[in-house]
Order: C-alpha cells, then structure tokens, then sequence
C-alpha cells in the first residue's frame, strides 16, 4: 500500500491591508463629488457607503445644534448656535465709514451658527 501524502495546512491568508489612497490637493477647494471620491479611495468603501456616511453626519450635526446649540466636529472644529435678537428700526446710528448719522434698518431677530478650530486643528496647520 502507498502512502497517502498531505500537504500541511498552510497559515490562513490575512486579507491584505487596505491601502490608503493620497489626496492630492489641486489649485481649487474640491467640490462635494471630488470629497465623496478621495474618501472612497482613502478608505477601499464603495462611494455610495461614503455618500450615507457624509448624511449622517451631516444629520447629527444639523440636530444637535438646534437642540444644544453646540457641537464638537470630531475635535477639529466647534459649532455653535448664534442667536442675533429682532432690531427696531429708525434710530440715528453712526456711520463707522463717512461719520454720518443714518437710520438704522429694521431687521427680524436670527439664528446663525459660528465655526471655529480647535486646537487640533491649528496644531495641524
């Protein structure tokens, strides 16, 4: 009788490591497609995934500063809910430019939202 000859078990294959594409930064800011494309090359996702992913995030941000009115952006930014009050109009203000008087316009009160760095961000630049 021969004898049967196996082979050994080879150590299972790792999945190769994903590897991180380079962004190259053009003349211009990129363009909300240029960002869903470098993400999806960056990171081996599908660009469908990265669309959903922006979404959400566009989402929570949008919810949690009408609720608290503040958001931390992953440590790289702080959002925050500027509430600007209602202005009657028809009171003499100075002109900071001529240094003549003019009425002031009325204007209905406002909600805007300030964005500034944190510290790891300025750090980074």
């Amino acid at each position: 009788m021969a004898k049967k000859t196996t082979k050994k078990n080879a150590p299972a294959k790792k999945p190769a490591p994903v590897k991180m594409g380079k962004f190259k930064v053009g003349a211009k800011s990129p363009t909300k497609t240029e960002t869903y494309r470098a993400v999806a090359e960056m990171t081996g996702l599908a660009r469908k995934d990265v669309v959903a992913v922006f979404e959400a995030m566009t989402e929570i941000t949008t919810k949690t500063v009408k609720k608290h009115g503040a958001y931390n952006y992953l440590g790289l930014l702080k959002m925050t809910l500027v509430k600007k009050p209602a202005v009657k109009g028809g009171k003499l203000v100075k002109n900071p430019f001529t240094g003549e008087m003019v009425k002031q316009k009325p204007r209905p009160a406002s909600r805007t939202v300030r964005v500034r760095p944190m510290k790891p961000l300025k750090d980074m630049l």
